[in-house]
Order: C-alpha cells, then sequence, then structure tokens
C-alpha cells in the first residue's frame, strides 16, 4: 500500500512538472467550390484588392502548421465538408478530378460529400472517392460505391471516431437523374449506430457533417428552442440542432453553407462544439484543442490569431507554393471558352424542323391568355422570388402560367430547390430547361420549347471572379434556333444582378465585365443576342446612377428594348416599390425586326389570378417581361 502511495504521489510531481496536453490542431474547410486559384479578394476592397493564394496558400499553410506540430509534439488534421467542385469551370471541367489531386497534395484526412459533389451524377462521385487518398464518409448515406461510415484518426495516442453524416434534404439541390438510387437514413438514428459501434475504440467523437450553420445562428437557435417548446416536430435541418440532441459528441465540423464564423458554436446544454469556415478557400478554419493526453478528454479551446478561427489567405501574409500554384495555372489555362466555339458541324447534322405548338396545356385552373405566336419569337424574363414560395401551390401555378402563355423561351432567376424545379418541368413536356453550374444561390434557369432550339454550348463567364456579379455569374446559352428549313443561331444571356448595399458599383462593374465580353462575341460574327434578367435597377437614372452606363452609349450595338414602357405606371417590373427593375436587352442583329413589328410589354399575371396580393404571396414579387421578334417559323 505504501509503495502505491509513494507511486501516485511521484505521478502527481511529475505532472505538475511535465503537462500530459497537446494541441490537436483542426484546419477545416467546406464549400470550396472548386476555388483553389488566385483571386482577388473583392470583398475586402473592390478597387484596390490583396489576392488569396487559393490552393496554393492553403498549402503552405498547412505544410507549415505540420511542421511546427511536429516539432512540439502536436497534432494536426484536416477535414472538409462537401460542396468541393461545383461553382467553377476549373471545378466542373472534369468533374473535380483536379480539386482532388489539390486535396491529396494537401493531406486530408477525410471528407463528408456535399449536396453539390453529386452535380455530374453518383458515378462521378464514386470516381472521386475512388481517386482520394483520403476516405469520404457519410454513414447515412446509401447507394454510392466508396464512401465509408467513419474514420478512426489516432492522434498522439488519442483516438478520434469520426462519423460523416450528411443533409437528408439532398433531393432539394439536385436534378433528380444526378442522384437515383441513393437514399440518407434518419441523422439520429444513424449517429447513434455510429456511436455504439465504435464507442468502446474511440476516446473522443467528432462528427464531420453537411448539414451547416446557418446564416444568424443566434437567431436560428432561438427559434429552433421555440418550436420545441411548443412541440413542434421536424427533421435536423442544420449541424446547431444535431449538438442540441446528442450529448455523447465533443466537436462538430460541418459544411454546406458557404457563411464563416470566427468563433465556435458551443451548444448551451450539451456542450459540444460546432465549427464551419467560409466558403470559396478565402481563408482555411483554424481552431486549437487542448488534449488531456491522460484523460483522453478536451481541456479547452484556443485560436491561432486574434481575430478568431478563420485564417484569410491573402498572399501578403501566407506566400502560394510555387509548384501547386503553377499546376492550378495549367489547370486553369488548359479550359475552353464558348467565345471561340465552332458549331457548324452541329448546325449542319441539323435537318428541317415541325416547330408547331401542337401540344395543348392540360391545366385548366386559371384563365391566362396565350401570348406566344406563331408568327413570332417570343422571349420573357422572370424572377420566381425564392422559387417555390408555397411549395407544390406554387408549381401547379407557374406549370399552368407557363402552358398557357406558350412562350418559347424564359429566362428564370432565383431558384432556390433544384429539385422542385426540374419536378415542375416534367410536368411541361414540350419544354426543356438549362440550369446555371455555377452560381452560389438562386440559381438561374433558362426554358425553352424543345421542337424550336438545340443547345449548341453553355457558359458561365466570370464564374472564376463573381464578386461583381454577387456569386451568380451570368448564364450564357448559345442555341440554334430552327423552324422548317430556318435556321439561326442566337445567344441568350440570363442573369441576376447584385441589388442593395454595395449594389450600385457592383452592378456598375460588372456591366462593364459583361459588355467585353458580348463584344467580343460581336466582333467573332455573334450579333443576335438578347440579355434578359433580373438587372436590379433602372434604366432612367443618370448620371453617376446608372448601372448600364457601358451599354446604354454603345447605341451601335447594344438596344434596350423595354426604354419603350419603363415610365408606364400599369408596367412596372416590381409594383411593391413601383420601380422596373427587369429588362431586356438586344445586340444589334435584332434592332432591324424590332423597330420593324417587335413588341415589348409586361406580363400582368396578377390581373389574371385574383390581383397582386395573390400573386405575390403565391409566386413572385417579380412581373415577367416579354419580347417577341417576328421571325419565321
Amino acid at each position: 500500500m505504501r509503495k502505491i502511495t509513494i507511486l501516485f504521489l511521484n505521478v502527481i510531481f511529475v505532472n505538475l512538472l511535465f503537462s500530459n496536453s497537446f494541441k490537436l490542431h483542426l484546419l477545416f474547410t467546406n464549400n470550396i467550390h472548386g476555388a483553389i486559384h488566385e483571386v482577388p479578394a473583392r470583398f475586402i476592397n473592390p478597387e484596390f484588392s490583396p489576392i488569396l493564394a487559393g490552393g496554393a496558400g492553403a498549402f503552405t499553410y498547412a505544410s507549415k502548421l505540420r511542421k511546427e506540430a511536429k516539432l512540439k509534439e502536436d497534432f494536426v488534421m484536416l477535414t472538409d465538408a462537401g460542396n468541393i467542385f461545383q461553382g467553377s469551370q476549373l471545378g466542373t471541367y472534369d468533374g473535380g478530378a483536379n480539386i482532388i489531386k489539390w486535396m491529396n497534395w494537401m493531406a486530408y484526412d477525410a471528407l463528408v460529400p456535399g449536396v453539390r459533389d453529386f452535380d455530374q451524377g453518383v458515378n462521378n462521385l464514386s470516381q472521386l472517392a475512388f481517386e482520394a487518398d483520403f476516405p469520404f464518409i457519410a454513414s447515412n448515406l446509401e447507394g454510392v460505391d466508396g464512401i465509408e461510415d467513419y474514420k478512426i484518426i489516432n492522434a498522439n495516442g488519442v483516438k478520434i471516431g469520426l462519423i460523416g453524416l450528411i443533409t437528408p434534404f439532398i433531393s432539394e439541390g439536385l436534378l433528380p437523374e444526378y442522384y437515383q438510387g441513393v437514399a440518407v437514413s434518419d441523422i439520429m438514428k444513424t449517429l447513434g449506430t455510429q456511436i455504439e459501434k465504435i464507442r468502446s475504440e474511440v476516446d473522443l467523437i467528432f462528427v464531420l457533417s453537411h448539414l451547416g450553420i446557418p446564416y444568424d445562428r443566434e437567431d436560428e437557435y432561438h427559434d429552433f428552442i421555440k418550436d420545441i417548446e411548443q412541440g413542434v416536430e421536424r427533421p435536423i435541418r442544420n449541424a446547431i440542432e444535431l449538438a442540441h440532441f446528442t450529448d455523447e459528441v465533443d466537436v462538430i465540423i460541418t459544411g454546406g453553407v458557404s457563411k464563416g464564423y470566427d468563433t465556435p458554436w458551443v451548444d448551451p446544454t450539451n456542450h459540444t462544439i460546432v465549427l464551419q469556415n467560409y466558403g470559396n478557400l478565402t481563408g482555411i478554419g483554424h481552431l486549437v484543442l487542448h488534449i488531456d493526453n491522460q484523460n483522453k478528454v478536451i481541456e479547452n479551446y484556443s485560436f491561432p490569431t486574434e481575430r478568431g478561427m478563420m485564417v484569410n489567405l491573402f498572399t501578403d501574409d501566407i506566400w502560394p507554393d510555387k509548384v501547386i500554384q503553377d499546376s492550378i495555372k495549367n489547370w486553369i489555362d488548359a479550359l475552353p471558352s464558348l467565345e471561340k466555339s465552332d458549331y457548324s458541324k452541329q448546325i449542319a447534322d441539323i435537318g428541317e424542323v415541325d416547330c408547331g405548338s401542337n401540344i395543348q396545356s392540360k391545366y385548366s385552373f386559371l384563365d391566362i391568355p396565350a401570348l406566344g405566336k406563331e408568327s413570332t419569337l417570343d422571349i420573357m424574363t422572370w424572377n420566381m422570388e425564392r422559387f417555390p414560395l408555397k411549395g407544390d401551390s406554387t408549381m401547379q401555378a407557374v406549370a399552368e402560367i407557363i402552358a398557357d402563355l406558350d412562350v418559347d423561351i424564359i429566362g428564370v432567376q432565383e431558384v432556390i430547390k433544384i429539385g422542385d424545379f426540374a419536378k415542375m418541368m416534367s410536368w411541361l413536356p414540350q419544354y426543356d430547361f438549362i440550369l446555371s453550374k455555377h452560381s452560389s444561390f438562386l440559381e438561374q434557369a433558362i426554358i425553352f420549347k424543345k421542337n424550336m432550339f438545340t443547345v449548341l454550348g453553355q457558359d458561365e463567364p466570370f464564374a472564376m471572379d463573381d464578386y461583381f456579379f454577387a456569386g451568380r455569374p451570368p448564364l450564357v446559352v448559345d442555341f440554334l434556333y430552327h423552324c422548317g428549313s430556318l435556321k439561326q443561331k442566337i445567344c441568350i444571356v440570363n442573369m441576376h444582378l447584385k441589388c442593395c448595399g454595395d449594389g450600385l458599383y457592383r452592378r456598375q462593374q460588372s456591366m462593364k465585365q459583361l459588355h467585353g465580353f458580348l463584344s467580343k462575341k460581336m466582333n467573332i460574327g455573334d450579333k443576335n443576342i438578347v440579355v434578359i434578367g433580373d438587372w436590379n435597377d433602372e434604366i432612367q437614372d443618370s448620371g453617376i446612377y446608372q448601372s448600364f452606363r457601358s451599354f446604354i452609349n454603345d447605341k451601335e450595338n447594344f438596344l434596350f428594348v423595354t426604354e419603350k414602357i419603363v415610365n408606364d405606371p400599369k408596367q412596372q417590373s416590381y409594383p411593391t416599390w413601383p420601380s422596373f427593375l427587369d429588362h431586356i436587352m438586344i445586340s444589334s442583329g435584332y434592332f432591324d425586326i424590332y423597330e420593324e413589328l417587335g413588341v415589348i410589354r409586361s406580363v400582368n399575371i396578377d390581373e389574371w389570378i385574383g390581383g397582386w396580393s395573390q400573386y405575390e404571396s403565391l409566386i413572385s414579387d417579380h412581373r415577367p417581361i416579354l419580347l417577341s421578334l417576328p421571325l419565321e417559323k
């Protein structure tokens, strides 16, 4: 007994002299969206922007930290919480293969797939998992080869069980064909099963989740607790809700939302730590956990900078690794451009087409007149305000309106739920659609008649640097319009410009960029261009308040056809604050036919479905605008 007591006293004495704790450096990324290239940090200063070092800078930071940690006998763990490649041509061109190469160079420890990582289908996601030198983990995801449930990481003798979880709402953010055969099981049941499976093997339990911390996390948490108190039952929607319902998880690293936080969210009840980085690799998340190596517990945490756990990757502070930098630059240089595309063979292979409108609308709930005519090419722009505002009710109403109007092309802005949009389009067999690939949120779409248009090419210029376009680069689609023996190439540009706050400056700069891009297209012979969308400003503004000066001053090449109706109080596109924000602009190839017999008008759907209040609550706060051009069909 005396020996044991002496030994015990010796252990206390040794512990006083030598700490049994070490630092576990958590490095974390999420919502990279293919943005591993160097780009100006315009959110800091749009005119004199510091440069973000991108993937090459992240490599420098992680490599240096690992070297320092090894000398100090600390440990570094690097994870990603999904949405790695959708969002830029660099990511989407090869389905994310180069992004995985970079992540292998970074020596990631694990990744949980994000919703947009399905964007090129299940097989592509499985291929990415196969190419990765680290595991893809998502224990509640079924139907995807190469996905594991968890990973056990030995951090200086402390074993960490890292369990992967993905949001159950993947169908909202994807086209149905991208997740065929995939199922997502209940989060809490799956988490409980995985914890029970590994509990005896590990000391700490972490969750790597694609659930996200919402914007305004304190307000969202307050509303969440209020729902619980009122007995509202619903599935877990985000990571702070998950943290509230589990007392066995020490840390949740999450993504799915591009909003980063300088400090962790710590659940008031369970004290679970929740982390989320900013999107687009503007920085890298870094939290230091102090681990008691003897008792295998987290003692506390600290930050690497005074700001907190968000480390901006400015080249002024973190020099990009030259080898990684050159590799990324070479990938970018190899990307194709729509500006120089040759479609002659595609066009030659298309024969005569019957472009008659033979399909009758199967809906009869609303009394909507047909505005599309056999003698005109009818192009409409329509901001559908966070589609679908009222779920199925909105989808059914919009489907009937589209079928009844019978126009040829519709540019849509503000698609929130891609799955619901695809479902609605399945009710309109005479139409097909194209979605933007690189928008950060509020997707754009172009709906078109199948028998009149063939897609030749799609581009989203400025996706690699889309700050001035508010994360929504213009959707540029080259179509072949064909009717009988007539064939005509037409370019449709659909966009949704920045509103509010610093919107004026960003609109002005985005229009300079777009004018340069379209001028290049016109210089190589593309004269038939129609630009549609929610421009978020009025063309009547003057002086320094004019957003569209680049196009207004170029009267030889561009014309706002909406100028004829912007002062008509009955045709305001945004009646709530009477203003005209939704415009259509044509290039010189259509000047003559427009001046001869072209028609521009607002489409006052509210007058046909029971008034503005009904329209605004069910569909949108914007009216559509319609251009009709007299083309042979």
